[in-house]
């Protein structure tokens, strides 16, 4: 689908909303560009209803998923009604009762919520075109009844659906229903539905009030008893259906758009269409009827006569030949027939106490108990399930409430909240309020996986490896794992750069403490980073070294004896004696040999006299001062000759009396 060509299936909405002046000020309200609660970005407008303007959006969080259609429908109430409560409640309404309804041919309903003082509804987006347009391109002699059926059957399947769950339309027509790219059909604008039911609901929308100035219909679609003001009924959509069924057959409105209840039947009979059979027409003329005692009673009543076939005419004679069936095998065929009555009445009765039995478990016990529930009793099964639905999902909102958390308090287990979910919707697959929770539990997880990840690279780029508390970078990467299991934080070339230089630096220095935290930022930042593994390794045997050294130093503190760590002591101080003893060898003069003496010694300080890397890098440097004395001689600077000579010798004496412990 061209993106930048959002089809127009939702414009053209002639809905009339009686006691309300369309002013159309609201197409001053410029809404393109705008994002409904930091997801809904508005990218075009496609249409506009009585009461509503439609947009296509893109919904930014699927986008950030890679979905690849990551578009929606959003129905916006028109900004100088927006205030008005019925009308935010017949948005409301509109999408509670579809969320009622999860049939493939009713369009989704996501959400609806409200943002900078717009009330607005999620939808899914359809890609295709409205069923007034289909009907507009078929003029002038409608669709063959064969193509019609496609549309009608599907048609008809939404609002049985609707009706057995006690929803009434109230206001089908074509530009209600949508046909989309792969043929399928999509009923929506439940807005105005009404409810069917008699007993209360205690987990419904309270209704709107019947003579509310909200209440909408569309006059060419209602029925004469709709237009009259009785109470809506199944009938109200039979009428209705039949009308789109007719258009659909000779793109024509069967009463030439005349409301119901203005029709002159004298100047207005109907015409039979071309495209529908003789036989089938009544069935037809039945839904179209203009008094309710006349119309056929159910729309799978005229949509079971449409797909039945005509007897030949051997089947009438041979059920004319059971007629002649001898008086006494019809006692015995009844007796027969009364035997097996009564064999089914008992079954019955067993299974009337099967059932009854289901019937009362608790919302509390559903899920424990549903997989009990034999095979066979699919029926009762989803009865239970729909019963129990508002329960059960307030009963998961719980168990996703009580999980733990993270060791600190602050994280979600978004990984138990997800599996929690996935159990259940298995049982509800197209609840819209499973989804909000799924999806509130993916987006509060991203937010904080993206806030963790903010904060770890800021402490990255300023060199902060060791702070504590929330900054803490070890706490921070747990905190990451626990959230989103697996994740890896990938370092830049800079945030690298700056760590080997940090660690260069605090190995020159001897500074345990800031090696100690460098060392662990490096396992848990750089383990996967290429240039860092020789860093790493040799920071796990420095760590190691480093708290046996801490522990050294604690001890002898607190004047306690203890054994000096050469080993570790030698891993620590490694690079530092390599780096000295390149420095000696490009040493040329007496006055750098001096002052590199006095590195030594102030290294030494810290070190015990038998240390081997020390005592290597002093023999070095006594043969380096035996060396240019020799220089210095030749050249007959004598006295800087028997300075050299007395250091270098002092030194051989002093390691020829070292004795290692």
């Amino acid at each position: 689908m061209d993106k930048s060509k959002a089809p127009n299936h939702f414009a053209e909405d002639k809905t009339v909303v009686a006691g309300f002046e369309h002013s159309g000020n609201n197409n001053k309200v410029n809404l393109i560009g705008k994002c409904f609660k930091n997801r809904y970005l508005i990218e075009s407008k496609i249409g506009h209803g009585g009461m509503s303007d439609i947009y296509r959006a893109k919904d930014l969080y699927l986008e950030s998923l890679n979905v690849t259609e990551p578009f929606v429908a959003i129905k916006v109430l028109l900004s100088q009604i927006s205030d008005i409560p019925e009308a935010q409640q017949v948005l409301i309404k509109e999408s509670v009762q579809t969320q009622k309804l999860s049939h493939p041919n009713i369009i989704r309903v996501y959400d609806v919520d409200t943002d900078d003082g717009f009330h607005f509804m999620v939808m899914e987006w359809l890609d295709g075109e409205s069923l007034d347009q289909v009907i507009k391109r078929s003029k002038p002699l409608g669709i063959n009844f064969k193509g019609s059926m496609k549309i009608i059957d599907q048609i008809a399947s939404a609002l049985s659906y609707a009706h057995q769950q006690g929803i009434v339309h109230t206001d089908l027509k074509p530009s209600n229903i949508f046909l989309t790219r792969q043929g399928n059909i999509k009923v929506f604008d439940f807005g105005v539905a009404k409810n069917l039911q008699q007993r209360e609901d205690r987990y419904a929308f309270a209704e709107v009030d019947q003579d509310s100035p909200l209440t909408g219909y569309t006059p060419a679609y209602a029925s004469f008893e709709q237009l009259s003001g009785e109470d809506a009924c199944a009938a109200d959509d039979i009428f209705a259906f039949s009308c789109i069924s007719y258009e659909l057959l000779t793109s024509k409105h069967p009463y030439n758009r005349v409301a119901a209840n203005e029709v002159d039947i004298t100047n207005n009979k109907l015409i039979k269409p071309k495209n529908i059979s003789s036989r089938l027409w009544p069935m037809l003329k039945k839904g179209l009827a203009l008094k309710k005692v006349q119309r056929a009673p159910s729309i799978e009543l005229i949509i079971n006569k449409f797909h039945s076939k005509s007897w030949p005419l051997l089947t009438a004679i041979a059920a004319g030949a059971v007629l002649v069936i001898s008086g006494f095998q019809i006692q015995q065929y009844y007796q027969v027939q009364l035997d097996d009555l009564q064999s089914k009445v008992a079954l019955t009765n067993k299974a009337k106490s099967e059932v009854q039995a289901f019937e009362f478990i608790p919302a509390s016990a559903l899920l424990a108990q549903i997989e009990d529930i034999p095979e066979d009793k699919t029926l009762i099964k989803n009865g239970l399930l729909k019963t129990h639905q508002s329960e059960v999902l307030d009963i998961v909102e719980q168990r996703i409430a009580s999980l733990p958390k993270s060791d600190n308090g602050l994280y979600q287990d978004y990984e138990k909240i997800a599996q929690v979910i996935n159990d259940i919707e298995r049982f509800y697959p197209d609840s819209v309020r499973l989804l909000q929770m799924k999806n509130q539990a993916e987006r509060s997880k991203q937010s904080v996986v993206d806030a963790l990840s903010e904060r770890l690279s800021l402490l990255l780029s300023q060199a902060r490896y060791n702070e504590q508390g929330s900054n803490n970078i070890q706490a921070i990467v747990e905190g990451l794992t626990f959230v989103e299991p697996g994740y890896a934080y990938t370092a830049s070339n800079e945030e690298y750069t700056l760590y080997a230089s940090t660690f260069n630096n605090a190995l020159k220095k001897h500074d345990i403490t800031q090696i100690d935290g460098l060392i662990t930022t490096g396992e848990y930042i750089f383990a996967n980073y290429p240039k860092a593994k020789s860093l790493i390794e040799y920071g796990a045997e420095l760590k190691v070294a480093v708290k046996r050294l801490n522990d050294y130093h604690n001890l002898t503190a607190k004047g306690k004896t203890a054994s000096y760590p050469y080993d570790a002591a030698e891993v620590y101080y490694r690079d530092t004696f390599n780096q000295l003893t390149v420095r000696l060898d490009a040493i040329d003069n007496p006055k750098d040999l001096h002052e590199f003496d006095k590195e030594v010694r102030g290294l030494a300080t810290n070190l015990p006299d038998d240390f081997e890397p020390l005592l290597t890098l002093d023999k070095r440097l006594a043969a380096s001062f035996l060396r240019q004395a020799n220089v210095y001689l030749d050249k007959q600077y004598l006295k800087t000759a028997r300075e050299l000579f007395a250091r270098g010798n002092e030194m051989y004496e002093r390691l020829n009396g070292v004795q290692r412990l």
